[in-house]
C-alpha cells in the first residue's frame, strides 16, 4: 500500500452572468467526474534535480512523464496551438514542478503586489498532500514569476454541490482560508519567448512545505492528491469584453478548483 503524503471566488461571475443573457441556450450542467475517472499521473525520482531557471533544459526534465492539460471546447482560443504540460520530479529535499505552454496574448502586470493573481494569465497548483481533503495549498504564478500562495484548512465533514465543490454556506462558515508567504527555500523562475510565444514556469517546492503535515522531514514515496490549472486571457483586467479560457488537469466546475478538493487527480510520488 502506498503511503498518503502529508479565495479567491469566482470573481468572473458577474461577466459571466452578462454573457448568459447573449446565449441562445444554456450552457450544459457541468457533471463531476466520479473517483474512478479522476486523472492519475507519476512524479518520478531524481537523484540530480533540474536548474529552475525557466529555460526548460530537455535533458533536465526528459525523464518525467508529460501531464497534458486537455483541450477546452468551451473557450476556444485559436492563437493557442496547445494548453500545454506540466512535468514533476522529486527527491528527498523536495517536489520539483514544470509547466510550459504557447501564449501569444500575455496579460500581466496589471494585478498589484500582494493580490490573487488568477485575474490575469496564470499557472496554478493545487496540493493536498495528505490526500484527506483536510487542507490544500493553492500555488498561482504569473508570467513574470510572481507568486501568491492561499492554504485553504477545514475541521468538518464536507458538503458539496452536485458540481462537486463546497457550498457556498460551508465555504462562509467551515472553510479557513489565508495567504501565506512563499517558502524561503523554495524556487520560482517564469519565461516568456517573445518570438515563439512558449511560456515556460520552473518551481521547487522544498519539504518543509509539501510535507510539513508529515513532520517536514525528507520526501519519501506517497501519493498526493492535485490539480494543475491554467487562465489564459485575450484582454486586460479593465477591458469590457474578455474572454477566459480556464484548463485544468482535473476537471471541475470552471472557475471553482479552489473549491473542489474532491475532485482533484491523483499523483503518485514514485521511487523505482
Amino acid at each position: 500500500m502506498v503511503a498518503l503524503c502529508n479565495d479567491y471566488r469566482m470573481k468572473a461571475l458577474p461577466l459571466l452572468l452578462t454573457l448568459s443573457l447573449f446565449m441562445v441556450a444554456p450552457l450544459p450542467a457541468f457533471e463531476p467526474p466520479t473517483q474512478g475517472q479522476l486523472p492519475r499521473a507519476e512524479a518520478r525520482y531524481t537523484p540530480r534535480p533540474p536548474v529552475i531557471d525557466g529555460k526548460w533544459s530537455r535533458d533536465e526534465w526528459s525523464a518525467a512523464t508529460p501531464i497534458p492539460f486537455p483541450s477546452d471546447a468551451a473557450h476556444p482560443n485559436p492563437k493557442l496551438t496547445d494548453g500545454g504540460e506540466v512535468r514533476v520530479l522529486w527527491n528527498e529535499a523536495g517536489v520539483y514542478i514544470a509547466f510550459r505552454a504557447i501564449d501569444q496574448t500575455p496579460i500581466q502586470g496589471g494585478t498589484p503586489n500582494g493580490d490573487p493573481l488568477y485575474q490575469e494569465d496564470v499557472f496554478e497548483i493545487f496540493i493536498d498532500q495528505s490526500a484527506d481533503h483536510l487542507q490544500w495549498y493553492e500555488i498561482q504564478i504569473d508570467m513574470a514569476g510572481r507568486t501568491y500562495i492561499k492554504n485553504h484548512v477545514v475541521t468538518t465533514p464536507l458538503r458539496l454541490t452536485p458540481e462537486g465543490r463546497l457550498t457556498q454556506e460551508y465555504v462562509l462558515s467551515e472553510l479557513w482560508r489565508y495567504a501565506i508567504p512563499q517558502p524561503e527555500s523554495s524556487q520560482v523562475a517564469s519565461v516568456r519567448d517573445p518570438h515563439t510565444g512558449q511560456w515556460t514556469v520552473e518551481l521547487f517546492l522544498p519539504a518543509s512545505f509539501v510535507h510539513r503535515r508529515a513532520g517536514g522531514g525528507p520526501m519519501t514515496p506517497c501519493t498526493w492528491r492535485v490539480n494543475f490549472a491554467r487562465h489564459d486571457w485575450t484582454q486586460p483586467i479593465a477591458s469590457a469584453d474578455r474572454k477566459p479560457r480556464f484548463l485544468y488537469w482535473a476537471p471541475v466546475l470552471p472557475g471553482h478548483p479552489h473549491l473542489s478538493p474532491t475532485l482533484m487527480g491523483y499523483l503518485k510520488l514514485k521511487k523505482s
